[in-house]
């Protein structure tokens, strides 16, 4: 691994369960001539095709909010006013992900309210570009709370909230409330992006 620039010790963590970076990871993938996806997510095939490899190199900063955690509860202060740290990735790897440097975030999750989807000290993957349909798990801000949810229009035309643990009930909600965007005080839901991935330690 020398190559790679990782310790025998690091390895050896990651190789225990230890949560891996995705800088970390795209440069084993390079090393091993293996695909990142598979490398993190352990889907698609092992073999990383050509165009993966050298798209390494084309490195771009994607903001984690290390101090933001995304409840999966009852809500957290959101991330107005957090300072995100950075961390560079493969802007090729991104793309074979359908994701965007400029709409790309990354947060940790706290609470039990979305297991067995996602667990305290998850990370998730956002992908922060607006779309027209409100369905999938979503990040939020509510009255100030960051919060992860699941979305789904019902045939009354209002959202409901859903958490994936039954011990937690849903709540439907006015579609008229929800937006994109930054908070601003109001009585608005604002969607800050939709759960791409998640990074879960195996353990």
């Amino acid at each position: 691994m020398q190559k790679s620039g990782i310790s025998g010790s690091s390895l050896n963590n990651y190789l225990k369960g230890r949560e891996m970076k995705a800088s970390v990871a795209v440069r084993l993938a390079e090393v091993c001539g293996v695909d990142p996806v598979w490398l993190i997510f352990g889907t698609g095939a092992a073999n990383a095709p050509a165009h993966t490899v050298a798209a390494v190199s084309d490195d771009v900063s994607i903001r984690i909010y290390d101090e933001a955690e995304a409840s999966a509860g009852f809500g957290l202060l959101g991330i107005d006013g957090v300072r995100p740290n950075f961390v560079r990735i493969s802007k090729g790897f991104l793309e074979d992900l359908g994701l965007t440097p400029n709409h790309t975030i990354i947060l940790n999750v706290r609470g039990d309210s979305m297991e067995p989807t996602l667990k305290t000290g998850d990370r998730i993957i956002l992908n922060t570009a607006p779309v027209h349909m409100l369905s999938g798990v979503m990040v939020f801000v509510s009255s100030g709370l960051l919060m992860v949810k699941r979305l789904a229009l019902t045939a009354a035309g209002s959202v409901r909230v859903i958490s994936d643990n039954p011990i937690y009930p849903s709540e439907d909600v006015p579609l008229s409330r929800f937006r994109w965007g930054q908070p601003d005080g109001d009585d608005a839901i604002t969607v800050i992006g939709r759960v791409a991935y998640r990074l879960q330690a195996l353990s």
